[in-house]
């Protein structure tokens, strides 16, 4: 007994790091994956967002009956606010901007030409 090298607790060692790092690579990879997920869907909903203020920006355009003032509409998953400005006589400029709950926010305008019926120019910031 006097003899004995000690090898099993080091090779227990070796065997619990290596298992750690395993372990800490998968909850590295999973807080990576949660994280792009909600970034994702935050995107989505703006996305979502924004198409319905263009949809409404385009209505209230086609009904006639704009105003130069700034118009808010509140959803479930955030607000979008549009301001619809009249540069020539057929041509209206539409500033967007929608937010989430969480305050990530996407802002865009267009020129939109109602003789023809169809957006001239689309930018985002």
């Amino acid at each position: 007994m006097k003899n004995q090298k000690g090898f099993i607790f080091p090779t227990t060692m070796v065997m619990i790091l290596f298992c750690l790092l395993i372990v800490g690579h998968i909850a590295t990879n999973l807080i990576s994956e949660k994280q792009f997920y909600a970034e994702t869907e935050q995107y989505y909903l703006l996305e979502n967002l924004m198409q319905l203020a263009v949809d409404q920006s385009l209505m209230e355009i086609k009904s006639e009956t704009t105003t130069t003032n700034e118009t808010t509409k509140n959803t479930l998953n955030g607000s979008f606010t549009y301001t619809i400005r009249e540069n020539l006589p057929s041509i209206y400029e539409v500033q967007l901007s929608c937010a989430t709950k969480e305050n990530k926010t996407y802002t865009a305008s267009y020129q939109y030409d109602s003789t023809s019926n169809e957006m001239i120019s689309w930018s985002e910031y």
